[in-house]
């Protein structure tokens, strides 16, 4: 129990670490929302203790009392919370990024209110907490000191800023997967009560999580558009295309939802293109000798597959609309201008 409560701190505390790295909250926002964000975490935790003995007692017959009965109102009070810390963490960084207050306050409200729930339950499951402190340990590992090492050589024109035309591409990708996103997401959750394509609940479900995983494929073209060359073109398209592969897998499976039998074959599938395209992206971003990188980024890539593949991406699929706002209306930050040293002509800034 100890470390199931401290599995999930210290995941958050490496997330908030992560963005004061990336400089995209100021440390005083930084702690405000890792007390926020602990807080919620046991307000969550009290929850689940409350729907565990709910249950128990609905189980012997016994009226719902005492931490039971307060189910309600812990969630309702963690869900609040929560919200007010991711708002805060989504807020802070896109003000770091340079987008106006009026259109990051509505997002981060919504992404915070959106996600609290899904994290909160998350966290405390000790799968999700790895599979987040993984990617942060990845980030990290990709940003200790030293000397960079590429895979080949890259020609300055595919690292330049990019063009007015691909910005206007990447936003139009993510806004077309987060209307798709939106459409899965209520039909999931209500396509039971009016769709004649779905019997129950169960079926309603799977079918929305099939088009959540459709409106992510355009989402990660807006990804691979807009994420940094500085590797080579293909340490970027080529783990989105094994990603596109992998979500394509479990919505196949999710075909034959819920019979597990006839989804455990795409369900393996998509968990070994999903392993593969970790390591894919994680080899080329690490620094150090080559031997090392690739066993670290096949250990992360083969840990994923093997323990967590079957299950990520259905839970994933529900934030893909999230995701797409806020890439629709991220802002790059323009590019610092070098400090010339005595003779040196400045060139012209672009934006990124």
């Amino acid at each position: 129990m100890v470390m199931a409560g401290v599995a999930p701190a210290l995941t958050l505390l490496g997330v908030i670490a992560l963005f004061r790295e990336r400089r995209l909250i100021t440390p005083p926002r930084a702690l405000v929302v890792l007390v926020t964000l602990l807080a919620a975490l046991v307000l969550a935790a009290l929850t689940q203790l409350s729907w565990a003995q709910g249950f128990r007692l609905a189980d012997a017959n016994q009226p719902q009392t005492g931490l039971a009965g307060a189910l309600g109102v812990l969630f309702v009070i963690a869900w609040a919370v929560g919200a007010v810390g991711i708002g805060l963490l989504v807020d802070g960084a896109f003000g770091g990024a340079g987008l106006p207050s009026a259109a990051r306050v509505p997002l981060a409200a919504i992404a915070g209110i959106l996600i609290a729930p899904a994290l909160g339950v998350g966290l405390i499951n000790p799968a999700t907490s790895t599979i987040i402190a993984g990617g942060v340990a990845l980030v990290a590992l990709g940003t200790l000191n030293g000397q960079r090492n590429r895979t080949s050589p890259v020609p300055a024109r595919a690292i330049r800023a990019r063009s007015t035309d691909v910005r206007g591409a990447v936003r139009l990708l993510a806004a077309l997967s987060a209307a798709v996103g939106v459409v899965g997401v209520v039909y999931a959750l209500t396509g039971a009560g009016w769709s004649d394509g779905a019997a129950d609940g169960t079926i309603a479900m799977a079918q929305g999580i099939t088009i959540l995983l459709a409106s992510a494929i355009p989402l990660l073209a807006a990804f691979a558009l807009s994420a940094p060359q500085r590797h080579g073109t293909a340490a970027v398209w080529g783990p989105t295309s094994l990603i596109v592969l992998e979500v394509t897998a479990v919505a196949v499976a999710y075909q034959d939802a819920p019979v597990s039998q006839e989804m455990a074959p795409w369900l393996g599938v998509s968990a070994a293109l999903g392993g593969g395209a970790i390591a894919w992206w994680t080899i080329p971003r690490l620094r150090g000798p080559l031997g090392r990188r690739i066993a670290v980024g096949l250990a992360f890539g083969g840990g994923y597959a093997a323990l967590f593949g079957t299950t990520v991406v259905p839970l994933l699929a529900f934030l893909v609309p999230v995701a797409a706002l806020i890439l629709a209306f991220l802002r790059a930050r323009p590019t610092r201008p070098k400090i010339l040293s005595a003779g040196q002509t400045p060139l012209p800034v672009q934006n990124a």
